[in-house]
């Protein structure tokens, strides 16, 4: 099993958590073997979030988005990820992470409580240990 720490602003850490954007996009990705269940532990960042880990989710599956889709993707790409096409075509090219399964943690976990003390820019994977703390926190 691998563990991700993810940095996600808002609005999009909270519609990810209701279920209502499947697609995280980001500029790189981490190399999954083939198999490997992946979960990832959101992280609510910026100016007005909560500063502290407030769920997980399932990755399920890592696609590239390339500059120029076809019409049908860009439309898609827009309604999964929660974003307008001036913000997609900004963006572009990226990995679309898809998501699936968010379960919200009962209260919001700081960084100290897995040894951290700073957020990762975009992504970190967390070892087994830290994932077990935040595994106890949802029971």
């Amino acid at each position: 099993m691998i563990n991700i720490l993810l940095s996600v602003r808002l609005p999009f850490s909270g519609l990810i958590l209701d279920g209502k954007k499947p697609w995280e996009l980001r500029k790189n990705a981490p190399r999954i073997p083939r198999g490997e269940h992946v979960t990832l532990w959101l992280y609510e960042s910026g100016k007005d979030g909560k500063r502290a880990i407030i769920g997980k989710c399932r990755l399920v599956i890592i696609a590239s988005l390339y500059p120029y889709p076809p019409k049908g993707t860009l439309e898609l790409s827009m309604k999964q990820a929660c974003v307008t096409e001036e913000e997609l075509r900004n963006y572009l090219p990226c990995r679309i992470w898809k998501v699936e399964d968010p379960v919200k943690l009962p209260a919001a976990v700081p960084l100290s409580a897995i040894g951290l003390t700073r957020p990762p820019q975009s992504w970190q994977y967390l070892t087994d240990e830290q994932a077990a703390i935040l595994e106890r926190r949802i029971a």
